[in-house]
């Protein structure tokens, strides 16, 4: 009796052969000369770097499922979840009847439904009873970290940066009660005296100010809103020649900072569009952002007053410094007329909750400058963990090559969405398919899941720091990226 399983295997083998034009004991292929050294993951396919080539396959940006109504009566400010009490806290800026502005704490249980906890720490309105935190008011966009229990400097756990005539820095222990630094501002407003209208005035650091730790260089990484001149056209609310950039600056210990430098600017192809920087993050050996994108020279509504829109698009960086922008939507204003964010959806802080990424964005109704009351809300929108850009195939099938990397632990497991199913080989720097790593020997992936299992017979360990090209064969599936890790950590 025919076995349809091994007829399929056998179909897919010469399939992959007549794709590459090469048989088994082909010629061998050509080393790349740099080989990729990849982290325990997770390794996503959000840009090219991990792909040296593919076939059949395309690229597909997945937009967040946004919850229809907002979450919080306020923009969104910094997320984090907090191990002893086991909530999310959110740190965010609040009205103040002196002082305009001032940061306020939010907390929730599941990360949906926020609530105002009574911190009793600042007086206002006759009362303390109230969420505001003991730290600097009247300031704007302020960026907290915490760098967990087990931190040499108690004192300094908690770590803030925020704008007032430039950009300061503040400590706490608690992150509640902070400290300014004495030093502040640790980086000056201006970079000369030069007035914002004239042509010398660039790389003035301004009040949007969002940051993270990074891993991979053991720094502080803090994204900044730029100002400079010398661009064509007048927006909206500013000057001839005015555009808002993005920035970046970087520190090893928090006080002392690089000047900001301009790593995105203005595509001179889409009009009047100005950048309000973007929340940085590191994922696996990947930095990724969200940049929000305005132009303040349209209307939300088709002939209505000219106040400005934005969207979220993605950025990403191999090395923290250079920077790439896709120009598709990432995350959309809502095009309804009165929805809660009709003119504007720009992300902000990603958390995982299980399987999912909880993105939060600040959603304005009418536009860029008005609402400052009533318009201006907290959305949440929803995407699978690490699903921010797929490699995708359809029943024909596709393939996807690595480049040579450096294997980084015992077992291996792929993000992916298989409808069909996907198979993973090995092989070697030489162009040889690694003993018992072949497309015969891999276990058929099937199914939806952020960590599938792969195996092959015989359930190996894989080679470790062995250096090989992983193949990926799909049909029928959505290819997020894969991770590695070893059998004593796993969790399951």
């Amino acid at each position: 009796m025919v076995n349809t399983k091994e007829i399929r295997v056998l179909i897919l083998t010469i399939y992959v052969i007549q794709i590459w034009g090469q048989a088994a004991q082909g010629p061998a292929e050509t080393i790349p000369p740099n080989e990729v050294k990849l982290s325990l993951g997770p390794n996503l396919f959000i840009d090219d770097y991990l792909i040296a080539d593919s076939n059949g396959l395309k690229r597909t940006t997945h937009q967040p499922q946004k919850d229809p109504n907002p979450i919080f009566h306020v923009p969104p400010g910094q997320v984090l979840y907090d191990c002893n009490s086991s909530r999310y806290r959110m740190w965010y800026t609040e009205s103040h009847p002196v002082s305009n502005l001032a940061y306020a704490l939010a907390e929730s249980k599941d990360g949906i439904e926020w609530y105002k906890p009574e911190l009793g720490l600042v007086e206002a309105g006759g009362t303390k009873k109230n969420n505001y935190l003991d730290a600097p008011a009247g300031c704007f966009q302020g960026q907290f970290l915490d760098e967990g229990p087990d931190f040499a400097d108690a004192a300094r756990r908690y770590k803030m940066a925020y704008f007032r005539r430039g950009m300061c820095v503040a400590f706490s222990p608690d992150g509640m009660r902070f400290t300014d630094f004495k030093g502040n501002p640790v980086i000056s407003e201006s970079a000369s005296n030069i007035p914002y209208y004239e042509p010398g005035y660039k790389n003035v650091i301004s009040d949007v100010i969002v940051g993270c730790w990074d891993p991979l260089k053991k720094e502080y990484l803090v994204i900044c809103k730029i100002e400079e001149s010398g661009y064509p056209g007048k927006p909206h609310h500013h000057a001839e020649g005015y555009r808002r950039v993005v920035g970046m600056t970087t520190s090893k210990d928090f006080i002392v900072w690089e000047k900001p430098e301009v790593i995105i600017r203005p595509d001179p192809k889409n009009g009047l569009e100005e950048f309000y920087a973007f929340a940085p993050m590191v994922r696996g050996n990947v930095y990724i952002g969200f940049l929000h994108v305005l132009r303040d020279d349209l209307a939300a509504t088709q002939g209505g007053p000219v106040e400005g829109i934005g969207w979220t698009e993605l950025v990403t960086s191999r090395d923290g410094r250079n920077w790439t922008r896709y120009q598709e939507k990432f995350l959309d204003r809502d095009l309804r007329e009165g929805r809660f964010d009709h003119a504007m959806a720009w992300c902000g802080d990603s958390i995982f909750v299980g399987d999912k990424e909880y993105i939060y964005y600040a959603a304005l109704l009418s536009g860029h400058k008005t609402d400052r009351v009533h318009g201006r809300k907290s959305g949440l929108a929803v995407l699978r963990r690490n699903g921010f850009v797929s490699r995708d195939a359809g029943p024909e099938g596709g393939l996807l090559k690595t480049p040579i990397v450096k294997l980084a632990g015992e077992r291996m497991t792929v993000n992916a969405n298989a409808r069909y199913e996907m198979r993973v080989r090995l092989v070697d720097a030489n162009g040889q398919v690694m003993q018992g790593f072949d497309w015969t020997d891999c276990m058929p992936v099937r199914g939806d899941s952020v960590s599938h299992r792969v195996t092959w017979k015989g359930d190996p360990k894989l080679p470790q720091k062995k250096s090989a090209r992983i193949e990926f064969f799909i049909s029928n599936t959505e290819l997020y990226g894969f991770d590695f890790y070893e059998d004593c950590l796993r969790q399951e």
